[in-house]
This record gives C-alpha cells, sequence and structure tokens, in this order.
C-alpha cells in the first residue's frame, strides 16, 4: 500500500526507461474494461462520467473497448478534455457523448456508472460543480471507480461499490472508503519499480512562500568527536536539501574548526563527547525537526548510550557513521545509512532479502551505500544506479546523511529522503565530475547538490 504521490513517481521512472505513457494509459483502460465485463455481466448500460485529466483517459479507453464489442455504452464528460493524453483516448471514441445534465435521467438498477471524474492530481476539497456531480453519481445503485474514487480522503467523495486500481493499493484504500478494491497490472515490470531514478525528484517538497523562518526545517547535526568536517559537512548537506536552520553540536575542541567552517552553521559546544546529559539539553532548549547523528563522532561507549537514548526519545533521525549500532528503532521515522563494513556492526548481509528482513523487523529504514545504493523500508526495495567512483572520497557520505536529515526535516519520510538523497548525490558526482573532474572536493559536489534541487 502506497501514498498517491509514489505513483507519480513510479511513471516518471517508467517514461525515463522508455515507456510509452499512453500505452500504459491504454493498457489500464483495457483492464478496465475486462473487469467490467467480469464483474458486471447483468448490467444493461455502462455509463463513464470522465473528467478531463489521465484519470479520463482511462475511462475513455475502456468505454471505447466496450463500445467496439458491442455493449450499450455512454461517455459523459464535465470539461472540455485539452490535455493530450485523454484527448487522445477520447478522439478514438466513436460512440455517443452526453452532457452532465443527463446524468439524473440514466439512473436505473440495470446500469452501472464507471466514475472517472478526478483523479489523483486534485488537491484539497472538490470544487463545489464538482461536489454536486459527485452527489449525483452517489445516486447509483452500482459504481465502478477507476484507479481511486473522485473525491477520495476528502469529505466529498465517490462510494463505489467496486474500485479497479493500478499496480498497487493507495493508502486508506478499504472497503468504507472504495469498496471491493481490485488491483491490475497495466505492464510496468518490478526492475523499474525498484529503480531509483528521475520520478524521485517529485518527492522534493515544494517551497510555501506564507512559511516563515525556520518552518522549513530546523536541522541538528550531532557528531565530530573524532573528526571535525563530518558534521560541518553533513551541515552543508541539510542546507542544500533546503531547510532554514542547521544546528552543529561537537565537543569544545572542534568548536572553531566547524564554526569557520561555513559561517551559516549554528554551532554549539560539548563538555567532551556527546553523552546522554546532550541529549536532555538538546531536546529540551530546540525544537528540531530532524536530527543526524554520527558523523564524525567515534565509538566512545559514553556516545553510543547516548545515541541509544536519543533514539528512545525522538522520532525523525539519520543515524550514520560510528553511531550505528543494533537499536530498537520500531515505530520510529529512523535512517540508518552504513557502507559494507558499518553493515556487519549490524549483523546483516547485503542480500536483499537479509535487507528487506532487518529494516520490517528493526523498524529502521536502511540505505546501503556503495556503487548501487540499496534502500529499504522492509516493505518496499529501491536500488540507485547514479554516481561516480569518486563518491568514494571521505566526506560525501556526511553530505548524504546531512541531505537525508534536511529533507526528513522537510517532512519527507525517511524511505522517500533515502531514495531522493541518493538519487541526487549520485547525479550530482556525475554532474561535479563533468565540471571539475576527477578530483572534485565534497564542498563542490554539495554546490552541485543545490542546483539539481533548483531545477525541480
Amino acid at each position: 500500500m502506497r501514498e498517491i504521490r509514489e505513483f507519480r513517481v513510479l511513471d516518471a521512472n517508467a517514461i525515463s526507461q522508455g515507456y510509452d505513457l499512453f500505452e500504459l494509459m491504454e493498457s489500464a483502460g483495457e483492464e478496465v474494461a475486462n473487469h467490467v465485463k467480469q464483474s458486471f455481466p447483468n448490467m444493461e448500460c455502462f455509463i463513464f462520467v470522465c473528467g478531463k485529466g489521465n484519470n479520463a483517459g482511462d475511462g475513455f479507453i475502456a468505454a471505447n473497448t466496450l463500445h467496439k464489442e458491442g455493449f450499450n455504452v455512454k461517455i459523459i464528460t464535465v470539461d472540455e478534455v485539452s490535455n493530450s493524453l485523454p484527448k487522445r483516448a477520447l478522439e478514438q471514441y466513436k460512440g455517443k457523448i452526453e452532457t452532465i445534465s443527463s446524468l439524473d435521467s440514466l439512473v436505473s438498477d440495470s446500469t452501472l456508472l464507471i466514475d472517472c471524474l478526478l483523479g489523483s492530481g486534485i488537491k484539497g476539497e472538490p470544487k463545489a460543480a464538482y461536489r454536486k456531480i459527485i452527489n449525483k453519481i452517489n445516486q447509483f445503485g452500482h459504481i465502478l471507480s477507476v484507479d481511486i474514487p473522485s473525491g477520495f480522503r476528502t469529505n466529498t467523495s465517490v462510494i463505489p461499490t467496486q474500485t479497479v486500481t493500478f499496480h498497487d493499493r493507495k493508502v486508506g484504500m478499504d472497503g468504507k472508503t472504495c469498496g471491493e478494491v481490485f488491483v491490475v497490472d497495466i505492464g510496468i515490470d518490478d526492475e523499474i519499480d525498484q529503480l531509483c531514478g528521475p520520478g524521485e525528484l517529485k518527492l522534493y517538497p515544494k517551497f510555501d512562500s506564507n512559511k516563515h523562518k525556520g518552518q522549513n526545517g530546523r536541522i541538528a547535526i550531532v557528531g565530530g568527536g573524532g573528526f571535525a568536517g563530518a558534521p560541518a559537512l553533513a551541515g552543508i548537506g541539510a542546507y542544500r536539501a533546503g531547510v532554514d536552520l542547521v544546528h552543529v553540536f561537537v565537543p569544545s575542541n572542534h568548536y572553531e574548526q566547524v564554526s569557520a567552517f561555513a559561517p551559516e552553521l549554528i554551532v554549539h559546544k560539548l563538555e567532551g563527547e556527546f553523552v546522554t546529559k546532550n541529549v536532555v539539553d538538546i531536546l529540551k532548549f530546540h525544537n528540531f525537526d530532524s536530527i543526524v547523528v554520527g558523523p564524525g563522532m567515534g565509538k566512545h561507549l559514553e556516545s553510543i548510550d547516548a545515541v541509544r537514548e536519543l533514539i528512545i526519545n525522538f522520532d525523525n533521525l539519520v543515524v550514520d557513521a560510528d553511531a550505528i549500532f543494533r537499536y530498537n528503532f520500531y515505530n520510529k521515522n529512523i535512517l540508518l545509512t552504513p557502507h559494507k563494513g558499518e553493515l556487519n556492526i549490524l549483523g546483516v548481509k547485503s542480500s536483499k532479502k537479509e535487507l528487506m528482513q532487518f529494516s520490517l523487523e528493526s523498524g529502521a529504514t536502511l540505505l546501503l551505500k556503495g556503487k548501487i545504493d540499496y534502500i529499504t523500508d522492509g516493505l518496499y526495495f529501491k536500488k540507485n544506479f547514479t554516481g561516480h567512483p569518486r563518491l568514494a572520497v571521505g566526506g560525501t557520505g556526511d553530505i548524504l546523511a546531512g541531505i537525508c536529515g534536511g529533507l526528513i526535516g522537510r517532512g519527507l519520510s525517511a524511505f522517500e529522503a533515502a531514495r531522493l538523497g541518493s538519487y541526487v548525490i549520485g547525479l550530482a558526482g556525475e554532474v561535479c565530475f563533468e565540471e571539475n573532474g576527477s578530483g572534485f572536493l565534497p564542498s563542490e559536489l554539495a554546490q552541485c547538490v543545490s542546483r539539481i534541487f533548483g531545477k525541480i
């Protein structure tokens, strides 16, 4: 079961791999037509109520398929169809097209209404005109919604008898909202489903001009016991992800060095290594949206205890580098970012099966860094192929941890942040190599990250 936005990601990744979106629409429409024939064999008439988006295009294809086979089909259009794909689908239909004004007269026990009015593209409540149409649709005794019921997860929704959806269930689909749900395959290969691609860019949170300083993310970076540069680079990564404020907590002997790294970083002194007392202070005096713990921290036993305490008391975490140990992460929005050497600490092998099993049992999302990045939340699995060998240089993993922490702080889940962060830093590595050669610096990589996000 997935959020609706995940299907926009999937479509974009499929297109990047050569899939034709109209062919996918044709496949969806034909599957709807097949379902109608199998599940409603005694209906005398099939009425398609269609809007103007891709959801309508699925309906036009289904209607045309049924019409060509001799079934009694009517299409009722609500708006002028101007979008290229649904318009192309409608042009293939040679049957009768009626206006919404005729809908009331068509209510019958022997009629199936197929709801293709509003798809997943709407934001917020349906407009008043659509709410009226939804109420008219709900007068019918037999209703089939295509992909999702119109007005799904709003206060005014079609309540169908059945819903035919594509590829996987959407979050919120149950018997109350969707009737009986049928998932159909429209021909997207599993390899595409597991690919991190340009579709991941659709996950990037849009900026709201109404928000004030701090409302686009307040992030903490905790580390620096062993290496001063690591938490500083993680902080830069968080800024490049679009957050407003980055606080960095480091031992006092690293304070000056980290402060000099970038004036934008708000640097705080820890008296000695990161310990349990610091957790209390960090959470008491600051209202952070996410925390990245581990960059440059070292393997001090007291610090390990402090990380455990942080996990108990805070949800939105990126646990990186030496902070990675086998804790209880369950029901936490927590991301672990090990490379293969650090994976050994968890006692996990790098096979898909073991990675998913660990993630499912622990509750943590896992981003295994390597030539190919593997990402899993226990339920779904992704592979990212972007990148350049230069990304093995010290500091790039810290930037990635900061990016992921920044994205979580801006509202993404750990799984979403890991996929987007992995794809973007890999793409930035490729761009950075083209611009600067094989000796590019992590700081130059961070600049490329910012430019990629800026083009979304």
